[in-house]
């Protein structure tokens, strides 16, 4: 803590005395007018006012530097400064970067699964049902030191890279005294008014039915009920067993009564508290504690339509969830001199998301006044536990000989469980007859007229390493010698039941019809099953990497550096798909056969040598910068299928309502990485970055569709034979008179892809899924003179990309550009008061899915709104 105490004076004092010269003139003006006014408080706070204002791109610009490999920053000021409440939101404003979903990053037009992500270096599980890789949105900025994403591949990262790595780099402990308290408030344009529905509770399966379940051995049924009661000796009626069955249907939660009304606004609240002890001349502890809180209702209305038939096949779902989120952050730090630290954090994260949907379909089996009316409800829990010990230490004093003071070893231990629940999901299959006034709704004759979701997963990772760096001078010229090794364990357990209740066309809608009274009156019809009827719900999963790596850093001269290193990895996986209703023992016994088949999927182990290449060459006065770089580097890594995507299970992506199947023949993406970057940088901060990329991948992984039905869309994996990403990027920060200054990246690529092994598929050659030909981040910034005022124009958009290949003669079929614009206004009335006013999406742009059918008909399959959101918060800062 001494050590950062020390550098960051040093950098305030640097970004200060090259900022002076770029001060607008009519404060220069005012300094020039007295001279004995230099020292004045006030003039000392203009100088520091625009010292921390364009350390918002200054902050990390070292770091930048000294890395042998090509990455990007983003630190906790300009994503404070851009307003952004969560890490995924705040990296869309890194170069080459998208955001999809609002959960998973694109790198260089490479889909989420070919980026990997780290927090502080080690590996963390995924609370996400639909992927294995971490949702960014369940990061709150708060917690955030600064974002590193690195797109060149070096030996210290995990094998597995394609687009890039993000390493999420939390706060460390404070170097004094901090206190902050911030209090917003705020409301979404297209969320005056939605769906909500009684609370549910966040209880699991009902008791009565998992026992049920063990008894009946899976069987419900009011035959196999009355057989099995009259077997184990206990004497009972058709009647009986039918109450049996009926007491099972009652202890689920049917308390879902959707209604339609006024949705309370945004509310959020953060607390940081913190200190640092110098206990003695040598030891320095120290401490912070911060929590959030935060919640808001959004409408995420959407309209679906077939691509073979528009005019008959489509629906439009009524849609709102509600989601709330608290993280308590707890970190302790210890400092001995300025050669050892040791830092203990531990993180809470929970995200509950609750949605309610009222969709109004059309299909051909039905007319347009008799359209399907379904209804559904969904509580999501989402948490992330995470605990993480490290340590720095360099040798110092304690050194044998005086070529080793400068030996340097890091080392982290991280403990990480992410969990998700949903305890209640319900759906109901009605219709709607347009004829009656009023309308008059029906439940279906289905037995899955009334569908109960329970689902359960368990995600744990340990992820422990470390590192040991020796720089050597040899004759003048600096060799660092470092090497290491990375270790994770993870396992994960996905566990999923669906109890279908059965009825008989009915007039009413579910709370109405599945009430206590109708379902005890054996004179109505009801039965339950259990089972989705799309396939295996459940696997449990397992992986394991254990890695060592060295590298060899020269500077051959003031201008040139080389680079080279290897990784050897060791990958062991396993996904075994369960039947949980499995009790005769038949399915998991076929399991444990193809386990034994030497060709079998399920398992697998490889090792292997990944190595890199990078070079160097640094210099002055090029361009008119005041210092340069140009890099070039080339490395082989590796892109391995995540687990859901190898599992044998069909999932429904809660996000956009599809089908998802995977595919345990899925084979591992190897990828040779080329990359050029030119880096030039200019007194105040400013710079310009240029960079050039290619990417050559073997077997790359798509999703494309699958058979399905005209109102049903199923996706599913496949490997490609070969594909390639090749592109430009642009990156520039520009201080302008008046306050004024101007950010902006630009990436142009393209990308191409052969798959010969499917005859279904409409376009063998193509662009990759997810890939955007261009992607455009700006930001305008404005900071006035006397620290009182500061606003940013911030526009992102990026062009078309495909959501999933076309079959059958359809068409690719390509999300729409997003243009988003969001305004951030900040006002400092004091030095400890602040207030943020944020307007996000204010071009009002929504969601939108193309396809062009095989009649040649251009469809929007899919759109969905997002709305125009204004945030209104308050601060104090000590």
């Amino acid at each position: 803590m001494l050590t950062k105490r020390f550098a960051r004076k040093q950098l305030a004092i640097a970004v200060a005395l090259a900022t002076t010269g770029l001060m607008s003139s009519a404060m220069a003006q005012d300094i020039a007018s007295d001279d004995s006014e230099l020292f004045a408080p006030r003039a000392l706070e203009e100088v520091v006012v625009v010292g921390r204002l364009q350390s918002v791109a200054a902050s990390l610009t070292d770091e930048r530097l000294e890395l042998p490999y090509a990455a990007d920053f983003l630190g906790f000021e300009a994503i404070s400064r851009a307003g952004d409440s969560t890490i995924g939101a705040a990296l869309r404003r890194v170069t080459g970067v998208t955001l999809v979903d609002n959960k998973f990053i694109y790198i260089r037009g490479l889909g989420e699964r070919y980026s990997n992500v780290t927090v502080n270096g080690a590996a963390v599980p995924s609370p996400d049902l639909a992927r294995s890789v971490i949702p960014l949105d369940l990061f709150p900025a708060s917690i955030v030191e600064s974002l590193k994403v690195q797109k060149s591949w070096g030996p210290e990262l995990p094998a597995n890279f394609g687009g890039g790595a993000i390493d999420i780099r939390t706060r460390s402990v404070p170097n004094g005294p901090i206190a902050s308290v911030s209090i917003g408030t705020g409301f979404n344009t297209e969320s005056d008014n939605g769906l909500t529905y009684p609370d549910s509770g966040s209880g699991a399966m009902p008791v009565a039915l998992q026992n049920a379940i063990d008894r009946y051995k899976g069987d419900l049924s009011k035959s196999n009920i009355f057989d099995i009661e009259n077997n184990a000796g206990n004497t009972v009626t058709r009647d009986e067993a039918d109450q049996i069955q009926r007491g099972l249907i009652t202890s689920l939660n049917r308390d879902v009564a959707i209604k339609r009304g006024g949705l309370d606004r945004d509310r959020d609240i953060k607390v940081d508290l913190g200190n640092a002890w110098d206990v003695s001349d040598d030891i320095v502890l120290g401490a912070s504690i911060s929590g959030a809180y935060d919640d808001e209702y959004r409408n995420k209305d959407q309209i679906k339509r077939s691509v073979g038939n528009p005019d008959v096949v489509n629906s439009k779902t009524e849609r709102t969830a509600y989601e709330e989120r608290t993280t308590l952050a707890v970190v302790l730090g210890a400092e001995y001199t300025q050669d050892h630290t040791v830092q203990l954090s531990h993180y809470i994260i929970q995200n509950d998301v609750d949605e309610a949907r009222i969709a109004t379909s059309f299909t051909v089996n039905n007319s347009a006044e008799r359209p399907d009316l379904d209804y559904s409800t969904r509580l999501e829990e989402r948490e992330l536990e995470l605990t993480q010990l490290s340590g720095t230490h360099r040798l110092g004093d304690f050194a044998p000989i005086s070529e080793l003071e400068m030996l340097s070893f890091d080392w982290f231990y991280s403990d990480a469980t992410a969990t998700t629940d949903i305890p209640s999901g319900a759906s109901f299959s009605g219709s709607l007859d347009k004829s009656t006034n009023p309308e008059t709704a029906f439940i279906k004759q289905l037995s899955t007229a009334g569908q109960f979701e329970f689902l359960s997963l368990e995600d744990t990772v340990e992820s422990w390493g470390g590192r040991v760096e020796l720089p050597i001078d040899i004759d003048g010229r600096e060799l660092i010698v470092s090497g290491g090794w990375w270790n994770s364990e993870k396992v994960r357990e996905y566990f999923g039941y669906t109890a279908n209740v059965g009825a008989r066309s009915t007039q009413g809608t579910p709370q109405t019809v599945f009430t206590d009274d109708r379902i005890n009156d054996l004179n109505n019809f009801f039965d339950l099953s259990m089972g989705s009827g799309f396939g295996n719900e459940s696997y449990v999963a397992a992986q394991k990497i254990a890695a060592v790596y060295g590298s060899l850093d020269f500077r051959i001269s003031e201008e040139w550096r080389i680079t080279t290193g290897a990784r050897w990895e060791e990958y062991q996986q396993a996904v075994l798909p369960v039947n949980l209703l499995d009790f005769t023992g038949v399915f998991n016994q076929s399991v444990v056969d193809q386990l034994n088949n030497p060709d079998q999927s399920f398992a697998l182990q490889e090792d292997d040598i990944y190595s890199s290449l990078a070079l160097t060459y640094s210099g002055l006065d090029l361009l008119a910068a005041e210092e340069f770089q140009v890099r070039f580097s080339v490395s082989e890594t590796i892109v391995r299928p995540d687990l859901r995507e190898l599992a044998d299970v069909a999932y429904i992506d809660p996000e956009l309502n599809v089908r998802v199947f995977g595919n345990p023949d899925l084979q591992s993406t190897q990828v040779r990485n080329y990359d050029l970057r030119g880096e030039f940088y200019y007194e105040g901060g400013d710079n310009f970055i240029v960079s050039l990329f290619y990417k050559d991948l073997t077997l790359p992984i798509e999703q494309v569709e699958g058979a399905g039905s005209d109102d049903d869309t199923v996706l599913r994996y496949l490997n490609g034979d070969s594909g390639k990403v090749y592109g430009l990027e642009f990156e520039g920060l520009k201080t302008l008179p008046a306050g004024l200054f101007l950010s902006s990246n630009v990436t142009i690529s393209d990308s191409e892809i052969t798959i010969s092994n499917n005859n279904e598929l409409t376009n063998t050659d193509r662009r990759l899924t997810g890939h955007s030909k261009y992607v455009v981040n700006t930001s305008l910034g404005y900071d006035s003179p006397d620290e009182r005022h500061s606003a940013s124009v911030l526009y992102n958009i990026s062009s078309e990309r495909i959501f999933f290949a076309g079959i059958s003669g359809n068409d690719d079929a390509f999300e729409q550009p997003f243009a988003s614009m969001d305004v951030i206004y900040n006002y400092y009335p004091t030095e400890t008061l602040s207030l943020k006013l944020k307007v996000s999406n204010l071009l009002d742009s929504k969601r939108e899915f193309e396809q062009k059918g095989s009649s040649g008909q251009n469809v929007t399959i899919l759109e969905q709104e997002v709305g125009t959101s204004l945030g209104l918060s308050f601060s104090w800062k000590y």
